[in-house]
């Protein structure tokens, strides 16, 4: 479902992932510095499409998927516990031919690998993003401390 009107905007969207190996995580945190404006540029900074595109000095060219935060910036946890560091708003998958991967283990990214196509989606009304079987909550409940009287 995609409704739009000239105040809202509301994505319930799906995209379906090739098989390969790709880095999950804020994308800020993958893609070189040299790429990251023109990437926010080819998708209006991820709001009028969850995929952007670089094309490298050297005429490779990529697409990365990125999905807004229910919260923007944060640290956000999967279904296994593991931690999601966000400082654009932003988690996604970037092939992994484009990224540094020193740098990427260096800023604490995941490595993933799809065997088969996968379908990443983002669920606006809870927050829940998906990467196959990587399951993301950006809208976490915390559960309230109780006090004693």
């Amino acid at each position: 479902m995609r409704v739009d009107n000239d105040s809202m905007k509301v994505w319930n969207v799906s995209v379906v992932v090739q098989a390969g190996t790709y880095v999950l995580g804020d994308p800020c945190y993958a893609v070189p510095n040299e790429y990251w404006d023109d990437l926010l540029r080819s998708c209006n900074f991820f709001l009028d499409s969850p995929i952007g595109q670089v094309t490298t000095k050297d005429g490779d060219e990529y697409r990365v998927l990125g999905f807004g935060t229910m919260w923007g910036d944060g640290v956000y946890l999967d279904q296994r516990g593991a931690q999601y560091p966000v400082d654009a708003g932003l988690i996604g998958l970037v092939p992994v031919g484009l990224v540094d991967i020193e740098q990427v283990k260096a800023q604490g990214l995941h490595l993933v690998v799809f065997d088969k196509p996968v379908i990443c989606s983002r669920d606006p009304e809870t927050g829940v993003l998906t990467f196959g079987s990587y399951r993301i909550e950006t809208n976490p409940v915390e559960e309230e401390e109780e006090y004693e009287d």
